[in-house]
């Protein structure tokens, strides 16, 4: 390391193959971003540590900031630790502006501000490193929980091996907390290596000797042999598979597993166990101390610690450094987090929510793989025979509120929902009405009622069970919680059907006009250059024919910047735009302190915004906000959250979408009549409005009205959906000139 003051040279390596956002740091006075000869490469002094270079390098990268530096051999007031360095480098770090302050825009001002807080922060808790931050964050995690209303969801035996596992040495924990983040079941003692943690051996032996990791000769009841067979090298399995007479020549690893397991399942479940764990144990001579893991009753509180904390159940332990990294910046919570209110009355609830939790998590990854078939089996399993047994006084929710989230029969109707899709896609209309009619006889997860009605109408309409199908637009009809998009589209099969069993009541009725009525059309003709493929059509640009395409969305957008079209600015953003305004606008609305819905301060909304409770405990406040709105005060209330709340995760927000300017002009072109109407929409059902807004926000600087046009882009052929629709209706009704854009050739 260079003596003390010796300045230090900050590289920005845009392609460095393990960090793309990679600061190099070198006694080199060059200033240019190179690769580094051999001669240059004695002068580096190590890495920026990453977590403090995530935050740094896209203001590099912008040309907003440049970094000098200085080596330091003690401690000043913004040391940096180097990583990968020979030697325990240390350097003193400044950052200044590459324009004058009354060059930048307001928003660039606040994001380096913001982002160089975070840095100095990260800088702080490099000097112990992510994984003890994760550690210490985890104890943390676990005391405010012992402390809170949820404490009686961690039983005795976990919270006995939880300080069994806190009283263990540094190094035995830095072990175990490495383990946990790791996908494995099974480890080798002898291929575990963490440069932070010497001697694991000794870790190891430690953590067998307090109950924290099993070894490999200890058999739990029931345990799953698949994890053993898993952990065991490619010529281990086909020892193993010779031992047991099984074919193994030209198998996969995965066969070979599935081919062993399968023969042990051919003999009874007590003996063909027992066969494959002493057969499992002889690859090991007998005897595998070598092979660990962690104790189970350990892996399901450190389960229950993380869901606690972050009330999602894909959040692992690297969750707790998300914003050390980058990921996210988790908004400041004024009150207190911890209100005495628990989300679950006992133990037993939060295991039957997180049991379907899992269910609903096997089916999503099958339908992500393509396999609706596995999705499938494991809904006519566990979903299906649910449904069948539901009834109004068995399967009532036990609470009214947002808490009904938490229950696992909301979590049920879910996975229902999914399941009635598949059923109408696979062609069994009648075992999906059938299902339908049985939800909607019970007050399960009331915010899928439109939803329901609309897919029971519809299949019954296909099965030519019409009279079925106008009674159900009846009763969905006198529902309040058909809303959106799925009471309009009630509302237009009503009509439809009203005409065919001449039902006269519904043909007068006095909404026909409404769901009539079309949106003006723009047209543009274009060639699509997939146009004969079932896929999202691309089309090429006139100037840059064979050289680039774009998207219709993209083309539209040229369309109407075009001065004929009326030089329109736009952006291509659909519910993101208007969910942007609804969380600048309403941010103190939705961060506000309203008693148990932050439960820790790793949320970025509260429980209940989606739900009818979000209003009816905010309803002063969001009349308020709508006052201001209608008054004129919307860009105040912009400019104000933006630079208080810049970078931070609300819900909805986006702060990269548009800039600021871009946000207070489109407030400005829509008035505060119109915006206020639709922030009104959205505030009172945020879940119901959040999808199906017209694909392009448009705006411009001119005389000429409209300043602000929402339009809605269709390819040929393609239809409007019932959301799409409904969000056409409602901001006609507001005051904003809409349309649809018509691509067609």
């Amino acid at each position: 390391m260079p003596k003390d003051g010796t300045p230090v040279n900050v590289v920005r390596e845009k392609d460095n193959p393990v960090d793309s956002r990679a600061l190099l740091c070198t006694s080199l006075l060059a200033q240019s971003e190179k690769l580094l000869d051999a001669e240059e490469l004695r002068n580096v002094l190590g890495y920026l540590p990453r977590q403090v270079s995530t935050h740094l390098s896209p203001l590099i990268d912008e040309g907003l900031i440049f970094l000098t530096a200085w080596s330091r051999s003690t401690l000043t007031d913004t040391p940096m630790l180097l990583e990968g360095s020979s030697t325990d480098g240390m350097i003193e770090l400044s950052a200044s502006l590459c324009s004058p302050t009354e060059v930048l825009r307001e928003e660039q001002l606040m994001l380096v501000a913001s982002s160089w807080s975070a840095a100095s922060q990260a800088s702080e808790d490099a000097h112990v490193g992510l994984q003890e931050v994760i550690r210490r964050r985890f104890w943390s995690a676990f005391g405010r929980i012992r402390c809170s209303a949820h404490a009686h969801l961690l039983d005795t035996v976990e919270v006995c091996v939880l300080e069994t596992f806190h009283r263990c040495s540094l190094r035995a924990q830095r072990l175990a907390f490495r383990l946990l983040q790791r996908k494995a079941t099974w480890f080798r003692t002898s291929s575990l290596q963490y440069s932070e943690i010497p001697h694991i051996e000794a870790a190891v032996d430690e953590l067998r000797e307090r109950g924290i990791v099993l070894s490999g000769d200890d058999r739990e009841v029931d345990e799953n042999m698949e994890a053993r067979l898993s952990a065991l090298k490619s010529d281990e399995l086909i020892i193993l598979s010779k031992r047991l007479g099984l074919e193994h020549h030209r198998n996969t690893r995965k066969k070979l597993i599935g081919t062993i397991l399968s023969s042990s399942r051919d003999i009874s479940d007590s003996d063909g166990g027992q066969l494959l764990f002493h057969t499992w144990l002889s690859i090991f001579n007998g005897r595998s101390s070598g092979m660990v893991r962690l104790c189970p009753v350990l892996l399901r509180s450190v389960e229950v610690v993380n869901y606690l904390t972050f009330l999602r159940p894909d959040c692992g332990l690297q969750s707790f450094v998300l914003e050390d990294v980058g990921v996210i910046r988790y908004p400041p919570h004024r009150g207190s987090l911890d209100d005495g209110s628990a989300l679950f009355t006992s133990r037993s609830d939060l295991d039957a929510y997180l049991s379907v939790i899992a269910e609903a998590s096997a089916v999503d990854a099958a339908l992500d793989a393509g396999d609706e078939k596995t999705a499938l089996n494991i809904l006519d399993t566990n979903i299906f025979p649910w449904v069948n047994s539901c009834s109004s006084v068995i399967h009532s929710l036990k609470h009214q509120n947002f808490r009904r989230r938490f229950e696992p029969d909301w979590v049920r109707a879910k996975m229902a929902t999914i399941g009635i899709t598949l059923l109408e896609r696979h062609g069994r209309l009648t075992d999906a009405v059938a299902m339908l009619t049985r939800l909607l006889s019970c007050p399960i997860c009331p915010e899928r009622r439109g939803t329901w009605y609309l897919r029971l109408i519809i299949n019954s309409n296909h099965l030519g069970r019409l009279k079925d199908a106008t009674q159900a637009c009846d009763r969905a009809l006198q529902d309040p919680w058909v809303r959106c998009g799925d009471r309009l589209g009630i509302q237009r099969r009503a009509l439809r059907l009203a005409r065919k069993v001449k039902s006269w009541g519904t043909l007068g009725a006095r909404w026909r006009s409404d769901i009539l009525w079309e949106a003006p059309i723009d047209s543009i003709r274009a060639q699509a250059l997939n146009g004969s493929v079932r896929e999202k059509k691309r089309y090429c640009t006139i100037s840059e024919v064979g050289e680039a395409t774009v998207s219709v969305e993209e083309l539209a957008i040229m369309h109407y910047a075009e001065e004929d079209a009326g030089s329109w600015r736009g952006v291509h953003s659909e519910s993101r735009a208007w969910m942007t305004l609804f969380g600048l606008l309403f941010a103190d609305v939705i961060l506000s302190p309203v008693p148990g819905v932050f439960h820790g301060p790793f949320q970025s909304a509260p429980l209940d915004l989606g739900t009818d409770s979000f209003v009816e405990v905010r309803r002063d406040d969001i009349t308020k906000i709508l006052s201001e709105i209608r008054r004129g005060e919307g860009p105040k209330i912009v400019r104000d959250v933006w630079r208080r709340y810049y970078g931070t995760a609300i819900y909805g927000v986006s702060w990269v979408l548009l800039s600021l300017d871009e946000l207070c002009d489109i407030i400005l072109g829509l008035g505060g009549a119109a915006l206020a109407e639709v922030m009104g929409l959205i505030a009172e059902d945020t879940s119901g409005w959040t999808g199906g807004a017209p694909d392009l926000l448009l705006w411009r600087h001119s005389s000429c009205e409209p300043k602000v046009k929402a339009v809605e882009v269709k390819s040929k052929n393609d239809q409007l959906s019932d959301q799409q629709r409904a969000w056409l209706l409602a901001l006609r009704d507001a005051g904003v000139t809409v349309a649809v854009c018509r691509v067609s050739f």
